[in-house]
């Protein structure tokens, strides 16, 4: 494999660069608010590309999330969820560098190599990685344009917490929870707070956003996205939902 080097997110054409680098791409082409990143193409843990700290500084410095975005990452058919490491509110050049070789070293975990195996049979897959500016989030979440749970195409699924969307994707907090038509009537509500956590306006602005990415990626798919303390929806990612069931009202047949 080539030597690890920096590529900003905006100027990646062709490259390899894993499904959450290609994800956020896309939604910058789409013309999405997507915060400032670069990757780390061919990630290591004992090679680091000589422009890192440039690339760092160049996108505001200060805190990052650093993920990783592995060929066949966030793909139709394999998720990678948790197997892969992502470090949040990173800061500093040493401590970007540690989290960069942390995900380079996630991709060699026994967890990662056994899905891995199963999914994409055993071939060698490089590390990229993502580096970009953490959004100061007064709310985050995830919103489904169909329903992952029983594979209905006119349904949307929409869960939010308070602050960063980290505490829903590990499990830490309970989410309010909503499932929309696609004309945003709400089927099913769950809050788990006095006030919920989205407001009708902010609900409408991430259905909105996500069935137009929606229509320009052609498949239902899976979203993540936060709102900063001035009320701006910064979006974080953009995936197919992995291995969608076939849409049950297609089954459906009208008596004569």
């Amino acid at each position: 494999m080539s030597a690890p080097r920096c590529i900003p997110l905006e100027a990646v054409t062709d490259e390899a660069v894993g499904g959450k680098a290609e994800g956020l791409i896309r939604l910058l082409g789409y013309g999405f608010d997507v915060p400032p990143a670069f990757v780390v193409q061919g990630a290591s843990e004992t090679a680091l590309p000589p422009d890192l700290e440039e690339q760092y500084h160049r996108i505001g410095a200060g805190k990052v999330a650093v993920r990783s975005s592995a060929i066949g990452e966030d793909s139709g058919d394999a998720s990678f969820a948790g197997q892969y490491e992502t470090v949040l509110d990173v800061e500093g050049t040493d401590a970007v560098v540690a989290a960069i070789q942390r995900c380079a070293r996630s991709l060699r975990s026994a967890r990662a190599e056994a899905y891995r195996d199963d999914k994409l049979g055993k071939i060698d897959v490089q590390m990229n990685v993502v580096v970009q500016q953490m959004v100061d989030a007064r709310a985050a979440g995830v919103v489904f344009t169909a329903n992952p749970m029983n594979a209905r195409r006119d349904q949307i699924i929409i869960d939010a917490v308070s602050g960063l969307g980290e505490a829903l994707v590990s499990g830490h907090a309970t989410p309010d929870h909503w499932v929309l038509r696609r004309d945003g009537t709400v089927v099913e509500r769950d809050i788990h707070g006095d006030v919920a956590v989205l407001s009708e306006h902010e609900r409408a602005l991430v259905r909105e956003g996500a069935l137009r990415a929606e229509a320009r990626y052609g498949a239902p798919i899976d979203m993540e996205w936060a709102i900063d303390q001035e009320g701006r929806i910064r979006w974080l990612q953009a995936r197919p939902i992995t291995k969608l069931p076939a849409d049950p009202n297609e089954l459906d047949t009208t008596p004569d």
